[in-house]
């Protein structure tokens, strides 16, 4: 069975359940049927499992999907490291909502019925106790709230938001290399056409028909075509899977299937055919109107000398290297794009050199006190290596594309209506800055007294950009500040350094205002080592540190962090790739084009 509401939708933690996808059923289980029932351990957690869905299900992300499904009232045991989650509070907002329509309803009708409660859900939200500090300001934007609806038929996939533009930009490329090469081919065509003038001629003279010799010419061009299409198919299916294997699947297989399907096969037919035809038809019509008397006797043949049929082909060489230049100087716009963000100053230093993994004690079964001791012992492990520098834990990986962000009172601050006082959270382990290569500018670093509770901050740190903005030229040392806004919110975390400024989730985004606590718990952090020794062979001796503390911890994302850098930037690297691929190859046409002539 798959869930209900009756039997899975009824107490926090109380239906320890659990469905398989199809294809982990064939991979895990070889299609046994008799595992339903039978208890699996998810995290060290045991779950019974009452189901498998369907075969071609994969859920609301067409590019990858869960292998195991638990219900939604199971997420604190299956999420133990959400320890500020609370399912009961009605600003806990981590759901997407599916809902599907009766008939006669649009999603503009729906959505005019669904404001009507909304907005009556955010006015009772508004006269609930915890809003009466609000702001007049905050109050009325709280109101103001809309609901949005989207069509759910393609699902939401995180990975088509981020390659969708870039796809359509490639593809507008890969349109102007296909006219390059149809240009081209007409270009060869005629030439072709004119080394065959006396036999066309021949062919006239003895009866042939006009229409016979575009047919027969035509036919050739579509044999051309075809072998093209096909080859092009059978490159375009290796290059694809090579490309499909440099997106990271983030420990999720990816479903994106580098097999053309019928459409696509459809499509390149009625290309490859559209193409041949249209293109072969101009060289066809202009090699069966030779002037017979001129071309049997040898002389220049009026392909070769009319003006018409020269104008046609210098201006097919003149579109061909017009749009290959096109072509190149976009590729040089993407390439250095790419040079610029891979150039920007992350604010780590010798990020080769340095070593980044990611473990989760909270996945473990590990308690917040029993965590924070796991990742001490670990830390003082990794730094009692033979060449091991220094070493650090930050709870957030950098440069990774996740974000961890609070609203902040500041301390001497008055904000002002609608300011954005967001900074952005990480906490991070004493040496943490040292090992990533990070300036401290003033005041001092955590150390071992600074160690508080999961979540009970009384000291952090500022990066620059963060003094800047709040304090101006004054000291930020000693000052104070606070999670949230309001009259009521307490200033009870001290300032007691301020380190220089780096990247937080990536190029794009560039420096943001960062404020660091101490780094304690069990949630899953990342580690940083910075080594003496060559990077790969730290790997081994990083897993047996963690191995000799707990056996059954897993490791994984195992990198060094230019190499986390370059996954970020992987949009940007696929477009420079192939722009740079597509300008290369269409100057190569036009040459090509250019000699024909």
């Amino acid at each position: 069975r798959l869930f209900s509401p009756e039997e899975d939708d009824r107490i926090v933690d109380g239906h320890p359940v659990a469905t398989l996808s199809y294809g982990y059923w064939v991979s895990r289980f070889n299609r046994d049927p008799a595992v339903i029932g039978k208890k699996i351990l998810v995290n060290n957690y045991p779950m019974t499992i009452v189901g498998v869905s369907a075969a071609g299900f994969e859920g609301l992300d067409p590019a990858q999907g869960p292998q195991i499904r638990v219900p939604v009232l199971m997420k604190a045991k299956l999420m133990p490291e959400w320890s500020w989650f609370n399912a009961a509070s009605r600003r806990s907002r981590w759901v997407q909502v599916f809902a599907r329509l009766k008939p006669g309803y649009t999603l503009e009708s729906a959505r005019a019925q669904l404001q009507v409660l909304y907005r009556q859900n955010r006015e009772y939200e508004a006269s609930l106790p915890e809003a009466k500090d609000w702001s007049a300001y905050g109050r009325q934007r709280f109101l103001e709230g809309t609901i949005h609806l989207e069509k759910a038929a393609t699902g939401y996939s995180s990975l088509r938001n981020s390659f969708s533009t870039a796809l359509i930009v490639l593809m507008c490329m890969v349109g102007l290399v296909l006219l390059i090469a149809c240009a081209n081919v007409a270009n060869l065509l005629i030439a072709r056409a004119f080394a065959r003038q006396k036999e066309i001629a021949v062919r006239l003279s003895i009866g042939a028909s006009r229409g016979q010799l575009i047919r027969q010419l035509l036919v050739e061009s579509m044999v051309l075509s075809i072998a093209g299409g096909a080859a092009g198919i059978a490159l375009a299916i290796a290059m694809t899977r090579g490309l499909v294997a440099l997106v990271p699947s983030e420990g999720n297989p990816l479903l994106i299937q580098p097999m053309p399907d019928a459409r696509i096969l459809g499509f390149t037919m009625a290309l490859t055919f559209l193409t041949g035809i249209v293109f072969g038809l101009v060289p066809a019509l202009r090699a069966s109107r030779p002037d017979l008397w001129t071309t049997l006797k040898d002389a220049v043949g009026s392909i070769a000398g009319s003006g018409g049929s020269l104008f046609l082909r210098k201006s097919l060489v003149s579109a061909q290297v017009a749009l290959s230049f096109l072509l190149l100087f976009g590729a040089g716009l993407f390439v250095r794009s790419l040079q610029n963000l891979k150039g920007t100053d992350t604010g780590f230093r010798e990020a080769g050199n340095l070593v980044t993994f990611q473990v989760n004690p909270a996945l473990n079964g590990y308690t917040e006190v029993r965590g924070t001791h796991f990742f001490n012992d670990l830390v003082d492990r990794i730094r009692a290596i033979p060449g091991v520098k220094s070493a650090g834990i930050a709870a957030v990986p950098v440069l990774h594309g996740d974000e961890w962000d609070n609203t902040m009172s500041v301390e001497g601050y008055k904000a002002k209506d609608g300011e954005d006082m967001q900074a952005f959270m990480n906490a991070v382990s004493p040496g943490y800055f040292a090992t990533m290569g990070v300036p401290l500018l003033e005041g001092r670093d955590f150390d071992r007294r600074d160690a508080d509770k999961p979540g009970d901050w009384k000291v952090a740190l500022v990066n620059q950009k963060f003094a800047r903005h709040f304090f101006g030229d004054r000291s930020a040392i000693g000052r104070r500040i606070g999670n949230g806004m309001g009259p009521k919110t307490k200033l009870d975390i001290e300032i007691i350094g301020v380190v220089a400024d780096s990247l937080y989730e990536g190029p794009r985004e560039g420096v943001r205002r960062q404020v660091f606590v101490r780094q304690s718990g069990a949630s899953g952090s990342a580690l940083y080592v910075r080594s003496a020794l060559p990077v790969s062979a730290m790997y081994s001796q990083l897993r047996g540190a963690v191995k000799a503390l707990d056996a059954g911890m897993p490791v994984f994302d195992m990198k060094t962090l230019s190499a986390q850098l370059d996954e970020t930037l992987l949009t940007e690297r696929l477009i420079a790739l192939l722009s740079a691929g597509f300008g290369m190859l269409a100057t190569l046409l036009a040459a090509i084009g250019l000699y024909g002539v």
